[in-house]
C-alpha cells in the first residue's frame, strides 16, 4: 500500500473530521459542517479548498445528489492506518466480555460461536465465526453411551477439545456392561492417535481383548472415524445478520436481499474472512474495493484470529458498511482476543466438557493411562 506522506497534518485533521461525522450521521459532509462542528481554527473557505484537494487525491468523493463529501476506500484506509487512535482500555467492556465468555470455555466450536455473538452485540454489525478444522486431530477421549438395547451414542473429544457424537444402531442387542468394557479398551488403543493410525491389526486386537465379534465393533469404529472427520471440517457461525439491515445503507430491499444471500454463501464467506489486510495487532481489515469482489465493494471486514493455549481455534470477522465504527469494532475484537488469551494463560476453566472428567475416561486429561472403564 502506498505511503501517505502527501497528506499534511491539516489535511489529515480534516479527513478525520469528515469520516468521524459521516460514521455518525451517514450524511455527506460539507465544509460548513466541518468548520462549525470541529474547532480547527480554519475558515470554511480554507476547509473547502482542502476538501477539494482531498477529493482530487481520491480520499473523498462527492455524491451527485449532495454538495457534501463522503470518504472513499482510500480515505477509510488512511483513517484506519494513520489517524485512528487506539481505544482506551475499558474495564467495564473487559468485564462484560469475560462474563459472557465464562460459561463458553468448554469447546472450541462453541467458544468461537460465543465470540461471534458477543462481537455482533458489541458492534451492532454482523459477525462471522469460523472454526479451523484439523484433519490430523487425534482422540483425547471417547465414550459409548447406551441408548436402548439396540443402539448407543458414540461421543468423541479430540486433542483440540472439539466434541462430536453419532448414534450407532445395531441389528442385535448389546449389553451395557459390554459397552463399558469396549469403551475402556477402545480408549486405550485410540488415545492420542489420529484415525489414520488405526489399522486392521488394531481392530483385531480390540476385538480379541473385548471378546466380541469384529462385526459388532466395526460400526462403533466407523462412527468414531466419522466424528473425527466432522471435527476436521471448518464450521461457520453467522450472528446478527438482522443488525446490519438496520443501517441506512440497507434501506433498499434489493441491497438487503443481496446481503443475506451473500452471507449465506459459504464460498463468499470464505472470501470475506480471508481477504483482510493485517493491522499488525492480530487483527486484519479489508475496506470496500480492497475485498476484491464487486459484491463486497460497499462493505468493510475486520477479522481477529483467536488462540487458546497457543493454538489458533478460529476466526471472528465483523462485517459492516464501509461507514462502520472502526474504533469500536477494532477495540471490541482486540479486547475479546486479549481477554480470551489472558484467561487461557491463567488456566481459567479447563477447555473440556463437564461429562469428560479425568476419572470418567480411559485416559485422564493429563495424558496418563487410567485403568477405569468408562461408566455411562
Amino acid at each position: 500500500m502506498a505511503k501517505n506522506e502527501e497528506l499534511d497534518a491539516r489535511k489529515l485533521m480534516i479527513l478525520k473530521a469528515i469520516i468521524d461525522d459521516y460514521i455518525e450521521s451517514s450524511e455527506p459532509v460539507g465544509s460548513r459542517t466541518v468548520a462549525k462542528k470541529y474547532d480547527m481554527g480554519l475558515s470554511s473557505a480554507t476547509i473547502r479548498n482542502e476538501m477539494a484537494d482531498l477529493e482530487e487525491m481520491g480520499y473523498i468523493s462527492s455524491p451527485h445528489t449532495s454538495a457534501g463529501r463522503v470518504p472513499s476506500a482510500k480515505g477509510y484506509r488512511t483513517y484506519v492506518d494513520k489517524i485512528l487512535e487506539p481505544a482506551a482500555k475499558d474495564p467495564a467492556l473487559a468485564n462484560e466480555i469475560l462474563t459472557k465468555l465464562e460459561d463458553k470455555m468448554s469447546e472450541y466450536g462453541k467458544l468461537i460461536k460465543a465470540c461471534a455473538e458477543i462481537a455482533s452485540q458489541l458492534t451492532n454489525y454482523t459477525a462471522i465465526g469460523v472454526t479451523h478444522g484439523n484433519a490430523k486431530n487425534s482422540v483425547k477421549a471417547l465414550q459409548l453411551v447406551p441408548v436402548d438395547d439396540n443402539s448407543a451414542l458414540v461421543i468423541v473429544v479430540t486433542d483440540d477439545n472439539s466434541v462430536k457424537n453419532k448414534l450407532v444402531s445395531l441389528d442385535r442387542k448389546i449389553a451395557p456392561d459390554v459397552l463399558i468394557e469396549m469403551s475402556g479398551i477402545i480408549n486405550r488403543y485410540f488415545y492420542g492417535k489420529p484415525a489414520s493410525s488405526v489399522t486392521l491389526m488394531t481392530l483385531n486386537r480390540i476385538s480379541e481383548e473385548a471378546g466380541i465379534e469384529r462385526s459388532i465393533l466395526l460400526p462403533f469404529v466407523d462412527a468414531i472415524f466419522d466424528c473425527i472427520k466432522e471435527i476436521g471440517k471448518d464450521e461457520i457461525y453467522t450472528e446478527g445478520t438482522s443488525l446490519l439491515l438496520r443501517h441506512p445503507e440497507f434501506v433498499s430491499v434489493e441491497k438487503a436481499r443481496n446481503f443475506i444471500e451473500m452471507i449465506q454463501n459459504e464460498e463468499m464467506v470464505e472470501k470475506i474472512v480471508n481477504s483482510s489486510e493485517d493491522l499488525g495487532n492480530g487483527l486484519t481489515i479489508s475496506i470496500g474495493t480492497e475485498n476484491g469482489d464487486d459484491d463486497m465493494s460497499d462493505y468493510s471486514v475486520v477479522s481477529a484470529k483467536f488462540e487458546v493455549d497457543g493454538t489458533c481455534i478460529g476466526t471472528v470477522s465483523v462485517v459492516g458498511p464501509t461507514r462502520m465504527d472502526y474504533k469500536n469494532v477494532i477495540a471490541s475484537l482486540e479486547f475479546m482476543k486479549k481477554m480470551l488469551e489472558k484467561k487461557s494463560r491463567e488456566g481459567g476453566k479447563k477447555l473440556i466438557p463437564e461429562h469428560f472428567k479425568g476419572d470418567d475416561i480411559g485416559q485422564d486429561v493429563s495424558g496418563e493411562s487410567a485403568d477405569k472403564d468408562i461408566k455411562p
